[in-house]
């Protein structure tokens, strides 16, 4: 809290100090128009106020031997004083104040979202172990049962074991409407319990939450810079040096040659406060932040803004099938014969009923009526069921184990006394979004192929109902990440996963995607960015962000190269007077910047 209430109380003091020196300023212009001698004090006093961190700074700078921003405005402060000019230099030091003020609200606006989703994280968990007790959430053990009274913020991660309710998840996943939670329902810390009384396992502690994972990444993602950002600093630490080279020889060969010193002099300065970079400088960090908070709201968080670069032109995406593209559970597709199919059902989910293992679920879940009373039931672990209904045995498992021939794909055989009966048909079911966001991707011009370590017949029927346009079958983790490799000529590659098997892919593509509800740790570690929700058509959304912080990168730079360039030309031919250099050139630009790259967040 102490840190909080500090960064308050400084930014309320840099409010007020500006308000001041504006209000100097102001005074100071009125009696100069008045003609009164004390307008020099009130003008100096603004200077003073306005200058009291940027002088300071300039002077460190020289002692290090770097020519910074700060040098630059100094020196013109300098020259307009030396030439007698207190109302140019009190305006140029007042407005570039201004300017960085709204630079450092940019950056504080570009990374509030961390302090909200800080203020999200509740301090206390109530313990059911052993009887009920109100504990610190770092206290909390994997494996704890806790409870959660409707209203209540849940604080940790975990299976639902008791109780219904409706859950706000919009802190984690985005999505605006309430979702109804019940036993063995995941939830997340930070999401409110809205109508119910809940009872939930920690399956992750305090600080290996999604929603601490969430806060990690937007903090860090700052760190990671991307290419454009790279080359825009590299631009400014060029053009800062040219344009004050410029500046020097603006005054001193028009002097040579039999020119006013005066008025060049002063030209030079104003082109020298126009060579300030401060809006090229942040057109791109903030856009890119910006552009980061809008995902991490949508449930999509990257870690880096070079990442969301590259999603802006991706060429390729890749996805891993099981568990990515499919549900990783599977579903019947097919009861044959057909004829018999709710009999074929019932014997199958009968002796199913015992037994939890998926394909047996499935199996259940597919018949959904009442089931026959089995007995002498017997396991055979990794091959099936067997036991006896109204005094008939059956048998329900491998081809092997049933007496039948394998015919691809996964199947079951269900045998009775005289053999065959009948084969029950399973696949992996296919997500809803699988089929939307290849639809999506291909409007947008960008490629789609689907990886799997399943067969070629399988990868080929999940592929064409989902509309990939290509696949490959049959393959090692090795192998997914040759495959990419030889992608690059595509451009961007994009590899989506889930599974520790997918880990080398997404380390060998240039944006690694990993699902966040069904990812393995490993994939999640190795991945760039992750979908907290699992939702494949987030991905259409990251792009659409992607792509608008791009588009406003590219008009921020644009903007402040033109206006700079043409108000350097102005500038030496004495059509641009000084606090004009500040006023448009510099605090105009960074306004326009910081306003249009706000907005990404906003989208």
């Amino acid at each position: 809290m102490g840190c909080e209430c500090s960064s308050s109380s400084s930014d309320g003091n840099e409010t007020l100090i500006m308000a001041a020196s504006i209000a100097l300023l102001a005074a100071g212009i009125l009696l100069e128009i008045q003609g009164s001698m004390i307008s020099i004090l009130f003008l100096f006093a603004a200077i003073v106020a306005a200058g009291y961190r940027i002088f300071p700074a300039a002077v460190r700078s020289v002692l290090r031997g770097h020519f910074t921003v700060h040098v630059v405005i100094l020196i013109a402060v300098i020259g307009a004083i030396a030439l007698g000019d207190y109302t140019e230099a009190a305006l140029v030091t007042v407005l570039y104040q201004i300017a960085e003020y709204l630079e450092e609200y940019a950056h504080r606006r570009s990374h509030r979202s961390v302090e909200s989703l800080i203020k999200l994280r509740p301090r206390t968990a109530r313990v059911l172990n052993g009887g009920e007790r109100i504990m610190g959430v770092e206290e909390v053990e994997e494996g704890s049962t806790i409870g959660v009274k409707p209203g209540e913020t849940i604080p940790l991660d975990g299976n639902v074991t008791r109780g219904t309710s409706q859950v706000d998840q919009s802190t984690i996943t985005g999505e605006s409407l309430p979702v109804t939670v019940g036993e063995g329902d995941e939830v997340f810390a930070g999401t409110q319990n809205l109508d119910g009384y809940l009872e939930v396992r920690v399956t992750r502690t305090a600080g290996a939450t999604v929603l601490e994972g969430v806060i990690e990444t937007v903090r860090r993602a700052s760190l990671r810079r991307s290419r454009r950002e790279r080359f825009i600093e590299r631009f400014a630490s060029i053009y800062t040096p040219t344009v004050t080279g410029l500046a020097a020889l603006t005054a001193i060969i028009p002097v040579l040659a039999g020119g006013d010193p005066i008025t060049w002099i002063y030209r030079a300065l104003v082109l020298l406060v126009i060579s300030c970079p401060c809006a090229l400088l942040i057109s791109t960090p903030v856009a890119m932040v910006s552009g980061m908070t809008a995902a991490a709201r949508r449930g999509i968080l990257v870690k880096g803004s070079e990442f969301l670069e590259k999603m802006a032109s991706a060429g390729c995406i890749i996805f891993d099938k099981t568990g990515t593209l499919t549900e990783g559970k599977p579903e019947v597709i097919a009861v044959e014969p057909e004829e018999r199919r709710d009999e074929i059902l019932r014997i199958a989910a009968s002796l199913e009923m015992k037994s939890g293992h998926p394909i047996a679920e499935a199996i259940v879940e597919s018949y959904g009526g009442r089931t026959l009373d089995v007995t002498d039931f017997r396991s055979i672990p990794g091959r099936g069921v067997s036991g006896y209904i109204d005094g008939v045995r059956y048998t329900l498992g491998s081809p092997e184990l049933a007496g039948g021939e394998a015919t691809g794909g996964t199947e079951v055989h269900l045998a009775g006394p005289d053999g065959i009966i009948g084969i029950i048909r399973l696949r992996d079911s296919i997500r809803g979004s699988a089929g939307r966001i290849t639809e999506r991707l291909r409007e947008r011009g960008i490629g789609t192929m689907m990886l799997t370590g399943d067969s070629e017949d399988t990868a080929a029927a999940v592929a064409a109902e989902i509309g990939a346009d290509e696949y490959r079958g049959g393959l090692l983790p090795e192998d997914k990440m040759r495959i990419i490799r030889g992608l690059n000529s595509r451009g961007i590659t994009v590899m989506v996963g889930d599974g520790v098997n997918d880990a080398p892919a997404l380390a060998a593509a240039d944006v690694g995607i990993a699902m966040g509800v069904r990812g393995s740790d490993v994939a999640l570690e190795t991945a760039d960015i992750t979908l907290v929700e699992d939702d494949l058509e987030r991905i259409d959304e990251l792009i659409d962000i992607s792509r608008r912080t791009m588009d406003i990168i590219r008009v921020n730079t644009g903007l402040t190269v033109a206006v700079k360039l043409s108000l350097a030309v102005l500038s030496v031919i004495g059509l641009v007077p000084l606090w004009v250099a500040v006023a448009v050139g510099d605090m105009g630009l960074s306004l326009f910047v910081i306003t249009g790259s706000l907005l990404i967040a906003r989208v």
